[in-house]
């Protein structure tokens, strides 16, 4: 087998469908799409949260194959990046220090022992996924790096980002049960990555995806990640709220696409000459106005739990995912929060042929997946692999005219060579179990008011 280190693969678990990408990096450091297929997810994903084990292995399979018959020769699966987004993903502020001589060198082994305090200070109910280093303090003063360093003491502020157990644990089921190795990664830093510049991310941004059934929130500054949290809602509450018109939800979506907007129809000026919006079209506005303006103060209370003033987050905020395509979202969302938006490009880092192809926002999330990996996820096969069958036991007449004892020998397995895979990323700390959530007004209220 030869080794294709440069290769990733990719997928994004949605409420509406599961997004999976094969991706290249060229000799320029752009990001070539060699590949991109996607299937409708239903009830198996629900609000980002894996719901049917069997069901989503089934679709992954199958994506997964498709990927890979798609190149010459087919490339052998090691491993795939997978997008966590469940909608109890919050961030925790934890704080560790450790006290030293100060005659002896700060190394990784006391930088180790510094977030092995992380799970102490969390809660019962909070699974850790990922945590992010914001300062130490060495003695006192603020320091990016300590190791190297002889203090007395070291003070660490980390940002922790984690959820409800089910967050992660079905998604890790439901890839064991198909013997696939996943690392998994924070969605909302994946669509984050495909859209934003360094210079945003140091000046201090906002980066928003409006996905079908959940809308994540991602606070960038100094170059650093500081907030993370995704809500319960997307653009099918839009589709569903529009079922009180006697629609079937087929009929509602298109309605939306159609005629939705995010700012009420008494904001837009009518030109002389022109009809007056129509009465039933005031309804369908008035509607959907409610909805997103209802997500659109979510999102603008998680920007001020952050912890960063918006009036520091100079590069404002970026929107991206499928539903951000609602007309009119930049300006709701700018008028509500006074802050500059804009829409982001998810071809930011694609060469041409793929951002023709594939730069759209809906992608964003699994492009930043493929842009993450670290370390390739395929082999390609020199030689034609065969199945080795089990040699069959001869039946009677065989073993007669060979000589066989009367006992026939039982079937002899030719055990196939072992394929080395690569071990599923662990991820420290270890999450602690906790219990499921109970019911859907109370985890929301349990999510919106839970301390940072």
């Amino acid at each position: 087998m030869n080794g294709t280190a440069d290769y990733v693969m990719a997928m994004d678990l949605g409420s509406s469908r599961i997004v999976a990408g094969l991706g290249k990096r060229n000799e320029d450091g752009q990001l070539r799409i060699l590949a991109l297929k996607q299937m409708p997810s239903d009830s198996e994903i629900r609000r980002g949260i894996v719901h049917n084990i069997e069901d989503v292995a089934g679709t992954v399979r199958k994506l997964k194959e498709d990927l890979s018959n798609s190149q010459t020769p087919p490339l052998v699966v090691n491993h795939v990046y997978v997008g966590i987004n469940g909608y109890t993903l919050r961030t925790r502020d934890v704080h560790a220090f450790s006290l030293l001589a100060g005659t002896e060198l700060f190394t990784e082994k006391e930088l180790d022992e510094l977030t092995d305090q992380i799970p102490e200070n969390l809660p019962d109910d909070f699974c850790p996924i990922t945590f992010f280093t914001q300062e130490f303090l060495v003695d006192g003063k603020v320091d990016r790096n300590p190791i190297g360093t002889t203090p007395k003491r070291v003070d660490a502020n980390f940002k922790v980002v984690g959820g409800n157990e089910d967050v992660s644990r079905k998604t890790e089921t439901a890839f064991e049960s198909i013997k696939l190795s996943a690392s998994l990664e924070l969605g909302p830093i994946a669509s984050a990555e495909s859209i934003l510049m360094a210079e945003e991310k140091s000046k201090g941004v906002v980066c928003i995806d409006f996905g079908a059934e959940t809308t994540s929130v991602c606070v960038y500054k100094g170059d650093l990640v500081r907030y993370v949290s995704v809500l319960p809602f997307g653009g099918r509450n839009l589709t569903l709220d529009l079922l009180q018109l006697n629609l079937d939800e087929e009929d509602a979506e298109k309605l939306k696409l159609l005629k939705g907007t995010a700012l009420h129809y008494s904001d837009f000026d009518v030109l002389e000459g022109e009809e007056p919006i129509a009465k039933e079209d005031q309804e369908i506005n008035e509607i959907i106005v409610a909805r997103i303006e209802e997500i659109v103060e979510n999102i603008w209370a998680q920007i001020n739990r952050s912890g960063i003033e918006s009036s520091k987050l100079l590069s404002g905020i970026v929107i991206t995912g499928g539903a951000s395509e609602l007309p009119e979202l930049e300006k709701l969302l700018a008028k509500k929060t006074g802050m500059l938006v804009r829409k982001g490009d998810p071809s930011l880092y694609l060469d041409a042929t793929s951002a023709a192809m594939y730069g759209k926002p809906e992608f964003a999330r699994c492009i930043g997946l493929i842009l993450q990996g670290k370390d390739g996820c395929f082999s390609v096969a020199t030689e034609k692999e065969t199945i080795v069958e089990p040699i069959k036991a001869p039946t009677p007449k065989e073993q007669t005219l060979l000589g066989f004892p009367e006992e026939a020998p039982k079937p002899i397995m030719i055990p196939k060579k072992p394929v080395k895979e690569k071990p599923i990323k662990e991820v420290k700390p270890k999450k602690p179990k906790g219990d499921k959530l109970k019911g859907w007004m109370s985890g929301i209220t349990d999510f919106l008011n839970n301390d940072n």
